[in-house]
């Protein structure tokens, strides 16, 4: 079936109504990597693992309000096995409590066509509300490159972008030394305890699966790095305090296997930080063009009750 940009706009994806309690808000943390090694018995890595004073890691919302894998089914035009997750942007709007009730409002906001044999781009969005309120705590977009379905555009014609104006883009790396770099180890066992939070595709868990797909073994996923990133955003720049982070985007650019070393290199200008996370063993860049936006002490809203 061809890929019907403005159907795929008009598609009417779930919103999805979703409790979370402290016990998920853990074992996310946990999932990214947080309180590893020497870290778990510091007071300040606590707080995304220990009940008392806990806050929650920004990037929990990637687990809240998921309509689940609706490009799987066939009137999407789209072909599944070819999709790819490209970019992903996050905005806070008011920080995650530790827990709460929430509804993710999912829907494609635009579609673009890149042509024949080189795919299509979609962003899907998903706004994650209070349950109680409908107040809006969390925008995000999520880019995806379908390999597959490019050509689209009517004959002879431009290219068809339609829906809402594209994200711009985070501005390339300085070239320049980084002014702060982290080396952040994975654990073995990494994908087998982040998959419990959501993404529970087999890509990450099963070795044979993974082979087929082209790769020796299973694969981080990419949202775990992210995540990883995310945490170390709040450690670093944030003084800890996972309410100072209001903005966060990057690119997926190679995967990650765990048991891999990740240095993350973070290049600093007034409240913007941009990154770049390499593969330590490959020297191959697994996050780039990330960007994070951090809220200066006294600037922050409140934590929802």
């Amino acid at each position: 079936m061809p890929l019907d940009p403005q159907a795929l706009l008009q598609r009417k994806l779930p919103s999805v109504r979703q409790r979370y309690e402290a016990r998920d808000t853990i074992l996310y943390a946990l999932g990214v990597g947080a309180a590893q090694g020497s870290d778990a018995w510091d007071e300040r890595h606590l707080s995304f693992v220990y009940e008392a004073n806990l806050q929650a890691l920004p990037t929990l919302c990637a687990m809240l309000g998921d309509p689940g894998f609706w490009m799987r089914e066939s009137d999407t035009g789209l072909d599944w096995q070819s999709l790819v997750h490209g970019e992903q942007f996050m905005q806070w709007l008011t920080p995650l409590p530790a827990v709460a009730e929430v509804i993710g409002h999912n829907q494609v906001v635009r579609v673009e066509d890149r042509g024949a044999g080189r795919g299509a781009v979609f962003v899907v969005e998903r706004n994650i509300c209070s349950a109680q309120t409908g107040q809006c705590w969390v925008r995000s977009q999520t880019t995806v490159l379908a390999r597959g379905n490019g050509g689209f555009s009517p004959p002879g014609g431009p290219l068809c972008s339609v829906g809402q104006p594209r994200m711009a883009l985070a501005a390339p790396i300085p070239h320049r030394p980084p002014d702060h770099s982290v080396n952040r180890n994975t654990a073995t066992q990494q994908p087998l305890l982040y998959r419990l939070s959501a993404d529970l595709n087999p890509l990450h868990a099963a070795p044979a699966i993974a082979r087929q797909a082209g790769f020796e073994r299973p694969i981080m996923h990419g949202m775990c790095t992210f995540g990883m990133l995310g945490m170390l955003l709040v450690c670093e720049f944030c003084a800890f305090d996972c309410t100072r982070l209001s903005e966060m985007r990057a690119r997926f650019t190679a995967p990650l296997y765990p048991g891999e070393t990740i240095r993350c290199d973070f290049w600093q200008d007034g409240e913007l930080v941009q990154f770049r996370a390499t593969c330590v063993e490959r020297e191959a860049a697994v996050l780039d063009f990330g960007s994070a936006r951090i809220r200066q002490q006294g600037n922050t809203p409140g934590v929802p009750a």
